[in-house]
């Protein structure tokens, strides 16, 4: 009887020594998942294809990028004002950066409501004690040739964005975004530049589109992953080693 009770009492400390080891490796796990920035990505179709919650995954031999949380918010419009106001005022999961990204589908556009819109939720953000981090929009393909032109032509007709003015609102708009984010002290996620043909030529590479000259591929989005993690390290002004 005294071996059975002994026996009993050690397998009862075994299981509360193993529950004490759960605890504390779940315990750990969370220290480390709230230790890490949490980054939100507020956009639409671009930004919803860029699937950027798995940017660490996709980036596993950059040690950087495991210090930070990431999560797609869409809102398939231009104003954004209520979506960012929701994730603002979480009370879980609230961000500590918020990518504020735009798409080329908007323009042309209002510019000067754009840039206004922009103004405001860059103050939104700061007022709530979150970075925030404007991007440029994606640029798209320049299209040239006769049947371009007949299609512009019909475009215009029946009031639908012709294909060069596209361009060249989002050209405007990413030089005042530029502009602005510099007089701000803001850093910006500048996506044109690593998908642009040249400084000369800043529409869209051919080979970088999905077919419809405006969202992008695999390959696009694999350019646009390697600038967010230096950027977001400026931003948050962290060094990791």
């Amino acid at each position: 009887m005294m071996s059975l009770g002994n026996d009993l009492n050690i397998t009862f400390l075994r299981l509360i020594f193993l529950v004490l080891l759960i605890l504390s490796v779940d315990q750990s796990e969370a220290s480390a998942m709230s230790k890490k920035k949490y980054i939100v990505l507020l956009g639409a179709s671009v930004g919803q294809a860029w699937k950027i919650d798995a940017l660490p995954e996709r980036l596993k031999d950059n040690s950087d990028a495991g210090h930070y949380r990431f999560e797609y918010v869409g809102d398939f419009q231009f104003d954004k004002t209520d979506k960012l106001e929701t994730i603002l005022t979480r009370k879980k999961n609230r961000p500590d950066v918020i990518i504020l990204k735009e798409c080329a589908v908007y323009f042309p556009g209002d510019l000067e409501k754009y840039k206004g819109l922009m103004k405001e939720w860059i103050a939104d953000c700061r007022q709530a004690g979150v970075i925030p981090i404007p991007t440029t929009v994606v640029p798209v393909v320049r299209e040239s040739g006769i049947v371009t032109l007949g299609k512009d032509l019909i475009k215009s007709i029946i009031g639908r964005p012709i294909s060069g003015k596209r361009l060249e609102e989002i050209l405007q708009y990413n030089d005042w975004i530029k502009t602005y984010a510099i007089n701000e002290k803001l850093k910006v996620l500048d996506l044109e530049a690593v998908v642009r043909i040249s400084r000369e030529d800043r529409s869209l590479r051919l080979d970088l589109h999905s077919g419809d000259g405006i969202h992008l591929n695999a390959a696009g989005y694999a350019l646009l992953d390697k600038i967010v993690i230096p950027t977001l390290n400026e931003a948050v002004k962290v060094k990791y080693k």
